[in-house]
């Protein structure tokens, strides 16, 4: 579709777009690096007591997830089906990224900081999968050549290393303490500093998602008009879900989709307690350090994994990016040194970087055909389900970090933890994310939008959004 006229989206449309990313990621990156760490270590909930929560969470994330998808690709205003989603999101998001690091913190009723622990959850997955989801959505909605996919993708990745500097960095350069122990005391006594200092982190993420909101919804969503009119067309929510899950292609996509998200989940959510005892960094800013320094290799990585997908599809994209990030992420685990980690992770960045590659490209694809099978464009849906698979991976991830962790006596929080501690966390960091990311190739090597089946679907494409267009002429 490099030749439809309705694709002329200036630059500077482009750069206000992106700013979503930096909100969008340092609202979820933020969320993944401390929520574990934060009720774990400084508010005291148990380890099974949070899995618990986890797993009871996915329950609504079953219902939560395509329910907004489905209610937003049904959505008519003149404003269009996704930016009063991510409008009326905005505020509530930023005020509940607060409320994150805001617990009652009774020490006498873990039953009262669990319970607002969970609901916390409820919340935070509520409002940002209202904003997330759409944002997502009407990308694939204002960009459907590949080219303009490209182009914008490019200026997206710049914004996520921006984001990531406020996610990762950020916080250890607020919090002194990021377990809140102090040397030589009691371990039950925490920091009183601490405590303050996350939720100073909270504030901060609330107002940089209300800018980048502000910016991306004033000045970078312009939604096609010949695509909204879809909402007219939409299908019930049983016929829209049936038809979804029934997708080949995304049958298949979902496997690797799944295991890229288990694996990029599980860094971020242990790197506090595995880099401070299983790599004996004291400095916190290192953590933070050495935990970006993955992900934006991993962006800068983009125009290797675009050249691959120009010349041989997202497909092989993926198949080269998992395969790649399989061996340096057990050494990663096993490091021996803070030198060979920094070392080993620029490899893991490179992995990353054809992991989230092929994830936007081939949804952008499924959802390409599935308006060619269907007439309606049903972007909503799609990434509503694929935003319950990211959170499952957290949930899988909490069984078994639940699992590891009350196997070797680490129930609740001790900074001083035994040998099995240590191998249990270079396992769930080494060996555990390389058996996900070889079942994850297995299913990208099935995916079957490819070569000439995807030639087909670009020219059919084409010739739909053409009839789109000329209907509302």
């Amino acid at each position: 579709m490099s030749n439809n006229k309705n694709q002329n989206i200036s630059l500077k449309r482009k750069i206000a777009f992106a700013f979503g990313e930096v909100g969008d990621n340092t609202a979820m990156q933020t969320f993944t690096f401390l929520i574990f760490t934060f009720y774990f270590a400084i508010v005291g909930i148990p380890v099974l007591l949070i899995s618990g929560g986890f797993i009871v969470w996915s329950l609504w994330n079953g219902i939560n997830d395509p329910l907004i998808g489905y209610l937003s690709d049904r959505t008519k205003t003149k404003w269009g089906r996704r930016i009063p989603w991510m409008a009326a999101a905005t505020i509530p998001l930023a005020i509940i990224m607060i409320l994150l690091f805001t617990p009652p913190v009774d020490l006498n009723s873990p039953t009262i900081n669990f319970l607002y622990f969970f609901l916390i959850l409820i919340l935070f997955d509520t409002t940002y999968t209202a904003f997330n989801l759409n944002y997502n959505a009407v990308f694939s909605e204002m960009y459907v050549s590949m080219e303009e996919r490209s182009s914008i993708g490019k200026v997206r990745i710049s914004f996520v290393m921006v984001a990531l500097i406020f996610a990762f960095l950020l916080p250890t350069l607020i919090i002194d303490n990021i377990l809140g122990v102090i040397p030589d005391t009691d371990p039950a006594i925490k920091d009183p500093n601490t405590l303050g200092q996350y939720q100073l982190t909270g504030i901060i993420a609330a107002i940089i998602i209300v800018v980048t909101y502000f910016i991306l919804l004033k000045w970078g969503v312009k939604e096609p008009k010949h695509i909204s009119k879809d909402a007219e067309t939409a299908m019930s929510f049983s016929i829209t879900l049936r038809k979804t899950f029934k997708n080949k292609s995304f049958q298949w996509f979902l496997i690797p989709a799944l295991g890229t998200w288990i694996v990029i989940n599980i860094l971020p959510t242990l790197a506090p307690l595995f880099m401070k005892h299983a790599l004996d960094i004291e400095n916190d800013n290192l953590i933070g350090v050495l935990l970006a320094l993955q992900f934006i290799v991993a962006a800068i990585s983009t125009p290797l994994w675009e050249k691959i997908r120009k010349i041989k599809g997202a497909r092989m994209a993926g198949l080269i990016g998992i395969a790649s990030w399989i061996i340096p992420i057990i050494i990663f685990a096993f490091s021996v040194s803070i030198e060979m980690a920094f070392i080993v992770q620029i490899f893991n960045g490179i992995g990353l970087g054809g992991g989230l590659y092929f994830y936007d490209q081939c949804i952008a694809e499924i959802i390409d055909e599935d308006e060619i099978t269907h007439g309606t464009r049903r972007s909503g849906i799609y990434y509503a389900v694929l935003n319950f698979f990211i959170r499952l991976s957290t949930i899988i991830n909490f069984f078994i970090i639940g699992i590891v962790f009350s196997t070797t006596d680490w129930n609740t929080y001790t900074p001083n933890p035994g040998i099995n501690t240590i191998l249990g966390l270079q396992i769930l960091m080494g060996i555990y994310p390389a058996i996900i990311l070889l079942i994850s190739w297995i299913g990208m090597y099935y995916y079957p939008i490819k070569g000439e089946k995807l030639a087909e679907n670009r020219r059919k494409l084409t010739e739909l959004h053409e009839k789109k267009l000329d209907a509302l002429r």
